[in-house]
Parts: structure tokens; sequence; C-alpha cells
């Protein structure tokens, strides 16, 4: 099934952890040259998005889903470049599974981007 004929490219990023100035443990991430992996044949759903409003700024909120090849290597704390910019990945990539026959038609995984 994947990658999907019409689907798009998506580029995952991955910063290393780097030690702490102060508790000296690999703690933070180093985003000046993440690992990057080309995810071919993506699905891409728009989900959502939400413009707020404050005396001093507007920020818009916006999500979207992912569907890609079974076992894709993509983590809650990664980066994708798709579409129009660099987005967030939001909680675990849900492995679907069909419970009965083993198939396994591909992941899912959330997106989001904060601007403003």
């Amino acid at each position: 099934m994947f990658p999907l004929v019409n689907g798009e490219t998506v580029v995952r990023e991955r910063a290393p952890l780097v030690n702490d100035k102060y508790s000296g443990e690999a703690t933070k991430r180093d985003w000046t040259d993440p690992d990057k992996l080309d995810i071919e044949g993506c699905a891409i759903a728009p989900s959502s998005s939400v413009e707020t409003q404050t005396e001093n700024r507007n920020t818009v909120t916006t999500s979207m889903s992912l569907y890609g090849a079974p076992g894709v290597d993509v983590l809650p704390q990664d980066r994708i470049r798709a579409r129009s910019g660099l987005w967030q990945v939001e909680g675990e990539v849900a492995d679907w599974r069909n419970a009965l026959t083993g198939w396994n038609p591909g992941v899912e995984f959330r997106v989001t981007k904060v601007v403003g």
C-alpha cells in the first residue's frame, strides 16, 4: 500500500541529544545539524487551525495528520518538513493493525505548527 503513488515526500528531522551544561546529562537536543530522513509517499490530512488573539500577540496553531508506511521511523521529539514549513510531531505514532488478520495498513502521526 505504501508508498502511495500520489503521496508526498516529507523529511523527518531528529536532533541528537547533547549534554546539559549544568547537569552534565544528555537531556537537550541540538537542532543545528539534525539527522534527516526522507519519508516517501505519505498521505497528508489537514486537521485544524486555531487563532488565539491577545492584546500583545496573535498566534495560529495548525495541526494535520500524516499517514505513512508501517514501521516508519518517527518519534515524538522529531520535526517534520512538509508542505508549508517545519512541524513538530505530537505524541506517539499510531500503528494501525487488524487484530483478526494482522494486516498493517500503515501508521498515523500528528504534527503541529505554531506561528506568531
